[in-house]
């Protein structure tokens, strides 16, 4: 089983296209987004479902284990 450090953990996060890191924020963009002109929940555009499970597990790493903040965005 392979430990995450923290170094190892941002730098795979980083080459993600669907999360961005900024200071102990972590923003991940969401599935849905709202349509500007109906108001209506449509599937977001700009998510390339390029988060697996190892992804997750280093998120989550970094949340439980370095203080770090994850959000749900619709946009960077």
């Amino acid at each position: 089983m392979k430990k995450n450090t923290l170094q190892s953990a941002l730098a795979s996060l980083m080459k993600k296209n669907d999360v961005r890191i900024s200071g102990d924020d972590i923003m991940v963009l969401s599935d849905k987004a709202i349509d500007p002109k109906t108001g209506e929940p449509i599937d977001n555009p700009r998510k390339q479902f390029d988060l697996g499970n190892g992804s997750w597990g280093k998120i989550s790493y970094l949340v439980n284990y370095h203080g770090y903040r994850q959000y749900f965005v619709s946009e960077f």
